[in-house]
């Protein structure tokens, strides 16, 4: 799949996971996402660090919470379970994405892929080239 180049249209803001994850979910996430494994001891003072003033317990239950969810994977070490992301940044922000697009698609089918492709008009010729190559080959990978 071919590189996608920087979008120069007017949402240049980070992708927003707050809209999948609570913010403690997300700054539990931050945290394991620059550097894991880590136990909820570890997690603790990196997030007191950002201004949450937590218990233990609070951030134990957040990190399973994320475990049960599938953001976290969990493995004993001794008494206690150290916690490593189960998908990068990058990967959680492209699922996040492909969930909005498939809703949006559900509820609103061609409208929604008409009002996308009218929005490009902010978007340089280079993204437009590289949008049209990516539907070339999803129309080549189903022909095939």
């Amino acid at each position: 799949m071919p590189k996608p180049p920087k979008l120069t249209g007017r949402n240049k803001t980070p992708p927003r996971l707050e809209n999948f994850l609570g913010g403690l979910e997300l700054a539990v996430m931050e945290a394991v996402w620059q550097k894991s494994p880590l136990s909820v001891r570890e997690v603790l003072p990196l997030l007191k660090e950002q201004g949450h003033d937590l218990a233990y317990t609070t951030v134990m239950t957040v990190m399973n919470r994320l475990k049960q969810k599938g953001w976290l994977i969990a493995e004993q070490e001794g008494r206690a379970f150290l916690y490593r992301p189960s998908r990068s940044r990058q990967e959680a922000e492209a699922e996040a994405v492909g969930q909005i697009m498939r809703s949006l698609l559900k509820d609103f089918g061609d409208i929604a892929v008409a009002q996308f492709v009218k929005e490009l008009d902010d978007i340089d010729p280079q993204s437009l080239s590289w949008l049209a190559e990516l539907a070339q080959q999803a129309s080549g990978d189903k022909d095939g």
